[in-house]
């Protein structure tokens, strides 16, 4: 059983403390320019708390990786409406479809959600003040740089939101790291989290449980929950983050679950609306969160994100070390991408080797091509828009040994009809997004 056992709202943070059969953790989220006694004022004590119940509960999720029986809520019970119990399972399933597949679980849907209190009933507010400003996330990559100069070169005003987590390290390192990309832009201000999570960094996993395939976390889903303080404080209405509509696409399909599996679910279409629908009923009636790459596939991303030589020095996507591993899917996705459509000299000299020569990553780029039994669990465009990439990196000179396996096993096929992929990649879809009509408008000729 898992179990949330007690939390407390500090100063400029909150702590949370978990347990697992026993087993104590400490999840600690810190607002670098939040005073909670001053959001507390504006709003009230009950309602801020509500809003870290919420908190609470979805930072919890992390737990499910050991498959728990029950998830015991009783402790923020008194915060919580029935249809957030809803909310939970369907973020989880959709989620931890690869925790399943990872672990050939069939037999497992969710833990049972229970409580020795009642749980409260639905209080929604509305968000003070008439803040225009659009509220950025930025983790750092290409995508993050792309949405702000969009709303930039659109003359849309909007601030930018940074988080750090200790999964990923020192705190101060990646801040920094992101910082480098904030810099390139002016947002109206610059908002920071750090989160401090001693379960994701820990070896406990891989000492009690060492045949789990390791944590799963809801990062997006929970990550909104948390912006949702900072829009309280300083009175925006709307959330821009910079997911691309190949997030929609899954990895794979599992036969045994008659299940699509989708590494990417939570920043999909799906997950935003969903997560929309369900803070404007409950929680903030006048609040909008919307992907502004949703209209897009990553091969238009690289192309716009072409423009900005000068960022790609700047710019970090990988999950295993920061900036670059060099060894990971991220790491040889983003290499190809940018092979295929930026400055390939500057690309060289931050990447330092030709990506596509090496060994260990000829196993990946066969993932990605769909030569392997599904395509890498990692934030990574379609199959075919891995064949577009690669096919342009051919067209500008570019050489190695996945583009040799590419060229053998895949461009040699004369069925395949370039038009129509480059078509489909390469288009603005102007219904399937949730961006509000008037920001669309206005940003729709610069993406």
């Amino acid at each position: 059983m898992i179990k949330i056992d007690r939390w407390k709202i500090h100063q400029h943070h909150v702590e949370i403390i978990y347990s697992a059969d026993g087993f104590n953790f400490s999840t600690n989220i810190f607002y670098h320019d939040v005073s909670f006694s001053r959001l507390i004022n504006k709003y009230s004590g009950s309602y801020i708390e509500r809003i870290i119940a919420h908190i609470v509960l979805f930072e919890g999720m992390k737990f499910c990786s050991l498959f728990p029986k029950y998830y015991d809520v009783s402790s923020i019970a008194k915060y919580l409406e029935p249809r957030v119990l809803d909310l939970f399972v369907r973020i989880y399933q959709g989620v931890f479809g690869q925790h399943w597949y990872e672990n050939n679980i069939t037999n497992y849907q969710q833990p049972e959600i229970i409580s020795s209190a009642v749980l409260g009933g639905s209080e929604p507010q509305e968000i003070l003040g008439d803040n225009q400003t659009i509220l950025t996330g930025c983790g750092g990559g290409k995508d993050s740089i792309l949405a702000m100069k969009i709303l930039e070169e659109a003359g849309i005003p909007f601030s930018s939101l940074q988080y750090s987590h200790s999964v990923y390290g020192k705190a101060d390192f990646q801040h920094k790291l992101i910082s480098q990309v904030v810099e390139c832009v002016k947002p109206k201000h610059k908002h920071q989290i750090s989160i401090y999570d001693n379960f994701t960094e820990s070896p406990f996993l891989k000492i009690y449980f060492p045949e789990n395939s390791g944590i799963i976390a809801p990062e997006t889903p929970v990550s909104i929950f948390q912006s949702l303080i900072i829009m309280l404080d300083h009175g925006y209405h709307s959330l821009c983050l910079a997911h691309e509509k190949s997030a929609n696409t899954g990895n794979l399909y599992w036969e045994k679950l008659g299940k699509e599996v989708n590494h990417q679910w939570g920043k999909g279409l799906l997950a935003e609306q969903i997560l929309n629908l369900f803070i404007q009923e409950h929680l903030l009636t006048n609040f909008a969160y919307f992907s502004i790459l949703q209209p897009i596939y990553d091969f238009r991303i690289f192309q716009n994100f072409s423009k900005y030589p000068e960022f790609i020095s700047k710019i970090h996507s990988c999950n295993i070390q920061k900036p670059w591993c060099y060894k990971c899917p991220k790491c040889a996705y983003v290499w190809l991408g940018l092979m295929a459509s930026s400055s390939v000299n500057i690309v060289e000299k931050v990447f330092k080797n030709n990506l596509f020569d090496d060994g260990d990553l000829i196993p990946i780029f066969r993932e990605m091509m769909g030569l392997g039994q599904h395509t890498p669990f990692e934030c990574i465009g379609e199959v075919q828009e891995t064949w577009l990439l690669m096919r342009k990196s051919l067209e500008r000179g570019i050489r190695g040994r996945a583009l040799d396996i590419f060229k053998e096993e895949i461009l040699s096929n004369p069925e395949i009809n370039w038009e129509a992929i480059e078509g489909k990649y390469n288009h603005v879809y102007g219904a399937e997004h949730t961006i509000p009509d008037w920001i669309f408008a206005r940003v729709k000729e610069h993406l």
